[in-house]
């Protein structure tokens, strides 16, 4: 890590407290995680019924059993992957001084509490599943050592979390001002630009996650082709961002009416993910798999009607104006690390002497 991203990590205490938060929240929930992870592949390698009777064999066997471990096994990993992404995205916004992120991060951890407590009721649901199916097969998911401390863990740090997400926020919140001015209009468009950068990232956050989730489907299915047009589908959501991105920063607007076009034909594809949720619903009783199905339809919306507003902007001094003033304000931010630094520098001195001095008088 450079000397410049340090001082940025480490310029005021509550960059320095969330930064910390976030990490000790990536290790200890992914801690928690893989225990639960643990405990669901137990239930998937052992659910043999210690029986005879093949009545009572055929019906564990014919159900969704198998599947249903297999789907809450690969949640695990889900969310494992969601707690590293957390942490990048955290050390990210206060590298860029992104207040978009930081809002994003704080509602991202919200929704994760939910997802928790879903989480709960699910292994609820899937030992009455098993109790009822396979009724000599014993599946105790222990939920108050593995779900509860889980959801306890995950809403204290939501609130930690977001209380220093308000701190940052109006800390870096004069960098809009820094960088447009007093423009309101301009700041509007500002904003709108970074709002869809964020969605950008959200939409490839929920396509990874998606497909992690769905994975059980991938083995069991008896068309892998799904697999194919899955992966497909992944890589050309990923080059029509870059395509966007590239299209925001030149003002592009030819390549902006590409990706609504394209975009488009991503929302039908999000709506049919919607189904596979309810699909897994009804016939694994697991809600996580809709939730992320509304989810997509959300971002999907909101990334197409914010695109269209970003493409409206195109022309109106937002990229001249930034181009203008990014020289100026880099040197300005560099003033500012360093005048920090001096002023802790000269605080660290003067405590020094004042001890040297009293040392003296003894």
């Amino acid at each position: 890590m450079t000397k410049e991203k340090w001082n940025k990590l480490t310029e005021s205490k509550s960059a320095i407290l969330f930064v910390l938060t976030s990490v000790v929240q990536a290790v200890v929930l992914t801690y928690l995680q893989s225990k639960i992870f643990a405990r669901n592949v137990y239930g998937w390698i052992n659910i043999h019924p210690d029986s005879n009777d093949n009545t009572i064999i055929d019906a564990c066997f014919s159900s969704t059993n198998v599947e249903t471990f297999m789907i809450l096994s690969f949640e695990c990993i889900m969310f494992i992957f969601l707690n590293i992404f957390q942490l990048y995205s955290c050390i990210n916004a206060v590298l860029h001084k992104n207040t978009i992120q930081i809002f994003m991060i704080s509602l991202t951890n919200f929704c994760y509490a939910i997802l928790g407590a879903v989480q709960f009721v699910e292994a609820i649901e899937t030992k009455d599943k098993i109790t009822y199916d396979c009724p000599t097969v014993v599946f105790d998911p222990e939920i108050m050592i593995h779900e509860v401390p889980n959801i306890i863990i995950i809403t204290l740090l939501s609130c930690v979390m977001g209380y220093l997400s308000f701190k940052l926020y109006q800390q870096f919140g004069w960098i809009i001002y820094k960088k447009i001015g007093s423009d309101i209009q301009m700041q509007s468009r500002y904003r709108t630009r970074l709002i869809f950068l964020m969605l950008l990232k959200l939409n490839l956050l929920m396509l990874l996650l998606f497909s992690i989730l769905i994975v059980p489907y991938y083995i069991n299915g008896p068309n892998k082709t799904l697999v194919y047009a899955g992966f497909i589908f992944f890589v050309t959501v990923f080059l029509f961002n870059v395509l966007a991105f590239k299209s925001i920063t030149k003002e592009y607007k030819n390549g902006m009416i590409a990706f609504l076009s394209f975009w488009v034909l991503v929302m039908g594809v999000y709506a049919w993910f919607c189904y596979i949720g309810f699909s897994i619903v009804f016939s694994y009783r697991l809600y996580i798999g809709l939730i992320f199905g509304i989810f997509f339809l959300i971002f999907g919306v909101l990334t197409f009607v914010i695109g269209i507003s970003v493409t409206n902007n195109f022309g109106k001094g937002l990229k001249e104006y930034l181009m203008v003033h990014k020289e100026g304000i880099k040197k300005v931010e560099e003033y500012e690390i360093n005048y920090n630094n001096n002023e802790k520098g000269k605080i660290e001195i003067v405590g020094h002497g004042s001890s040297k001095k009293n040392n003296d008088d003894k």
